[in-house]
């Protein structure tokens, strides 16, 4: 068993840094993962099974951690066209994620959506509006429910505490 997770880890990372825009440092790779050529990432990145749909620009931050099942939506139906319920043509929003943010399983992040950082996002979420850094939302739509202790995170930051 553990050959092949070992085997699948190394597929993994191989789809993904050939498929992925750019990187600062190669990510570490543990579920399937599908990234756009416009998504680029920084240091010390953790997938665990995620997705980046559309062409819209995703840009991570260092220290990222996804729990699997995480996906972005970066392109959605032009419903301002001259077709209802929607046209033939997209539109394409970004989405940013800040450094040192962590996903919990299944965290659905919108397209326009910027993660501020030190967020963290409680599993099962849905990101439809920016969540401010240093805070802890979850719920569908994502709600803040609880900040960060500051002193004790840039405490941590400063001295170089990163998983």
């Amino acid at each position: 068993m553990f050959i092949i997770k070992s085997l699948l880890r190394v597929v993994y990372q191989f789809v993904t840094r050939a498929r992925i825009g750019s990187y600062k440092t190669k990510p570490r790779v543990n579920g399937f993962t599908l990234l756009s050529k416009k998504t680029h990432i920084g240091t010390n990145v953790n997938f665990n099974g995620f997705r980046v749909y559309g062409n819209g620009n995703v840009t991570i931050g260092d220290n990222f951690h996804s729990g699997s099942g995480c996906f972005i939506i970066t392109q959605v139906h032009n419903y301002h066209g001259d077709s209802i319920p929607y046209d033939s043509s997209y539109l394409f929003k970004n989405v940013i994620i800040e450094d040192n943010v962590w996903f919990g399983m299944n965290v659905s992040v919108l397209s326009g959506c910027t993660i501020g950082e030190g967020a963290i996002i409680q599993a099962g979420s849905v990101i439809v509006t920016d969540i401010p850094k240093l805070s802890i939302a979850g719920g569908n739509p994502a709600k803040v429910f609880k900040y960060r202790d500051k002193e004790h995170y840039h405490n941590l930051k400063k001295l170089g505490k990163f998983h």
